[in-house]
């Protein structure tokens, strides 16, 4: 362990408060202490995910300001705590948590937080897998974007049929990443009750809010609805939200007596909270991802790997739904 990296001081993407793009700041600051149970990374990539917005837009008031941002990054360990026996100098590891803080040059990460990528495998892949493809996996396997995941774990059930809703611009692509039947935002209801009139067996639900309302309709009896995230509140710089976000969270479109009767199953998933709780299924769960991208199996799509200090552009590009896929930072050294 080595105790000078605590003075040391590293370029990090910090929120100074809630609110807009302004409150993004690039700043240098002491790395933290190394405690034994952890370790330094030198990051050379990093995920942007929707939850670093819903942070920086005040939806998780639980993530006091100012913090670093960043669930995801991807780098080398440099120094190992004194009761970490699982890693060594010089491992590439993927690390997540899904408070942030990895955001940085340098970070300091619980051992428990990082994977260790096995031989073969690139970074840009390994580090678009814990947000998006341990969500896609539990939501499909466990619970039952996450788009491009969800469609290619789906395809490794046979003879699974996947319907997906975007933007025109997106239908092709998504085609291609082997969707049978893409659907229009604006009348999806309609076109999906058309494409399967019997009704769904799953449906992951990121928009939320008036959504899970239309999600539970399409479900067919045993059908299974897995809500991930209030996408919808989302939209470019602010939150639309007047009251209070607690108040706009909670939603009356789950009826109890409409579940019994609709033989319909409803549930939650929080990817951060479930691995804080049981940390040993989603070591299990990124051991399978990895031995799948190994085998060809899924293959993330990268949509754009911008420069560290870009961060406030990758932002907007999430937050404007322009991306197909994955948008990483990468950070020069």
């Amino acid at each position: 362990m080595n105790n000078d990296k605590q003075t040391e001081q590293v370029k990090c993407i910090v929120l100074e408060g809630y609110g807009g793009y302004d409150k993004i700041k690039i700043r240098c600051q002491p790395l933290e202490f190394l405690g034994s149970t952890s370790v330094c990374v030198k990051v050379q990539l990093c995920g942007v995910n929707f939850s670093d917005i819903y942070t920086r837009q005040g939806f998780l008031r639980q993530l006091k300001t100012p913090r670093v941002l960043g669930a995801e990054c991807y780098g080398t360990i440099e120094s190992i705590g004194n009761e970490v026996n699982n890693f060594q100098y010089g491992d590439r590891v993927v690390c997540y948590v899904w408070t942030g803080g990895l955001f940085g040059e340098k970070v300091i990460v619980p051992a428990k937080n990082c994977f260790l990528v096995p031989e073969g495998i690139s970074g840009q892949d390994a580090v678009a897998l814990p947000a998006n493809y341990l969500t896609a996996y539990l939501s499909i396997f466990t619970m039952g974007g996450v788009g491009c995941a969800v469609t290619q774990l789906a395809k490794t059930v046979k003879d699974v049929v996947v319907v997906g809703t975007a933007s025109a611009s997106k239908h092709e692509q998504l085609k291609e990443n082997g969707v049978s039947h893409v659907l229009h935002h604006e009348n999806y209801e309609t076109l999906a009750k058309n494409v399967s009139p019997q009704g769904y067996d799953l449906i992951i639900d990121s928009i939320g809010g008036p959504n899970i309302e239309i999600s539970q309709k399409l479900l067919k009896p045993c059908g299974r609805l897995v809500i991930i995230g209030g996408s919808c509140y989302i939209n470019g710089e602010t939150l639309q939200i007047v009251r209070s976000l607690a108040m706009k969270w909670q939603t009356k479109n789950l009826v109890p007596q409409s579940m019994i009767e609709q033989n319909i199953t409803v549930s939650g998933l929080h990817l951060g909270m479930l691995f804080d709780s049981n940390p040993n299924k989603i070591h299990y769960i990124m051991e399978e991802l990895f031995k799948m991208l190994k085998n060809k199996l899924i293959k993330p799509t990268i949509h754009e790997i911008l420069p560290f200090d870009n961060v406030i552009d990758a932002q907007t590009i999430l937050a404007k739904r322009m991306n197909f896929g994955k948008v990483l930072l990468k950070l020069n050294q």
